[in-house]
């Protein structure tokens, strides 16, 4: 059996406009709620996402990013990929998500 890792969400705000969120563990069916959770400060204008912790993802962990990036949009922040595993760029080229998320250069 594949020993899971729990997720851990490290929130740094850098200045009153820009939070940067990063990710650590499996994001998958048990731990996705915590990420689509998660608060956003009101007046945050940019949102940087590190995915570079991810060890595992799911459909339903790829599911709670869509719903995050919809949630930080809905709040008038712009969300922005800043490090992300060869893993988790290649489930996201399978899966179009690269198309909706900016991955940074590889």
């Amino acid at each position: 059996m594949l020993e899971k890792s729990p997720l851990q969400i490290e929130i740094d705000a850098p200045s009153t406009t820009a939070i940067r969120v990063a990710l650590h563990g499996d994001l998958d069916f048990h731990t996705a709620g915590e990420l689509t959770a998660l608060d956003l400060p009101e007046g945050a204008e940019q949102v940087e996402l590190d995915l570079a912790g991810v060890d595992f993802i799911d459909s339903s962990g790829l599911a709670a990013l869509v719903r995050f990036r919809q949630r930080a949009e809905a709040s008038g922040a712009a969300l922005r990929v800043v490090a992300v595993t060869p893993y988790l760029r290649s489930l996201m080229r399978m899966t179009a998500l690269d198309r909706l998320f900016d991955l940074p250069p590889a």
